[in-house]
């Protein structure tokens, strides 16, 4: 019995269907499971590039913050797009973040990490009474609420909500926590070894602790205009007057530990000396002049 042309075109369509979505499946990115995260010594803080060169962390106070109601587009470095839903998370709470990272920096992803509030607290540098207790209760919520999601170089987009999940125990402080894992493969695209005492030094100052980590991703930081600053640390100054004198600031705080040599403002940028690290020194010193 002869087919008519109605069904030889269906067939036709049935073949041509089957074979887009045969080329769109071998197309289709397998994204393997997290193996692991690097490892550091006890004084260090492994960061995320992306962390620290944008206003994901922004250098506000805890009273400064603002909520994004719609998925916003941050300022960041090219080739970064940070878009973020929630609560403003400033400095203090990349502490929190850090100090759970570092603390699971020896295990598989996946794995849960327990601590107790108290010795979060103390490693942070901070009291241990109620306020303590209850400002790393909002710092944890924060975490574990916001939606982020990331771009790099335009190809590769990871969008997750919250940089953690938990358990508290109300009775002995106990938490235990899961890193999620499209937040921990930001260290797939960069990471920046942050020295935790000069850090230590500069807590209650939110800009300079954003500076310490964004010169601290850079092994020669270059002339930066000050717009530039303002816009990349999430700054809540209303002014360029009063954003500069919050910088030069932050600037003698970071003079006064020793991470910069010096810094001098020329018309609208900002030029800064520092020391480089050790590891940033060998980076430097293996550079073609």
């Amino acid at each position: 019995m002869e087919r008519n042309g109605t069904d030889n075109k269906l067939d036709n369509l049935t073949e041509r269907f089957q074979t887009l979505a045969e080329r769109k499946k071998a197309k289709l990115k397998v994204v393997e499971p997290l193996k692991s995260l690097p490892s550091w010594p006890t004084a260090i803080r492994g960061t995320p590039n992306a962390c620290l060169r944008s206003a994901l962390f922004a250098g506000v106070q805890g009273k400064e913050r603002i909520a994004y109601k719609k998925r916003t587009l941050l300022a960041s470095v090219d080739g970064i797009e940070v878009r973020y839903l929630g609560i403003q998370l400033n400095q203090s709470d990349l502490d929190v973040w850090m100090q759970i990272v570092h603390l699971s920096r020896q295990q598989l992803p996946g794995f849960s990490v327990t601590f107790s509030a108290h010795a979060m607290l103390m490693a942070l540098g901070r009291g241990s009474g109620k306020s303590q207790h209850e400002w790393l209760k909002e710092s944890m919520a924060r975490l574990g609420g916001a939606f982020v999601e990331i771009t790099f170089q335009g190809r590769d987009a990871f969008g997750e909500k919250g940089f953690l999940r938990y358990y508290r125990d109300e009775l002995t402080h106990r938490y235990v926590v899961e890193l999620t894992e499209s937040m921990l493969r930001l260290f797939e695209e960069g990471y920046t070894y942050i020295e935790f005492e000069q850090r230590q030094k500069l807590r209650k100052q939110p800009l300079a602790l954003w500076l310490h980590g964004f010169l601290s991703s850079h092994a020669a930081p270059y002339p930066l205009k000050i717009t530039t600053i303002h816009r990349l640390s999430g700054s809540s100054a209303k002014t360029l007057r009063d954003f500069k004198y919050r910088l030069c600031k932050a600037l003698d705080a970071l003079v006064g530990i020793g991470t910069l040599a010096s810094f001098e403002f020329v018309d609208d940028t900002v030029k800064i000396k520092r020391q480089p690290t050790p590891s940033q020194q060998r980076f430097l010193e293996t550079k073609p002049h």
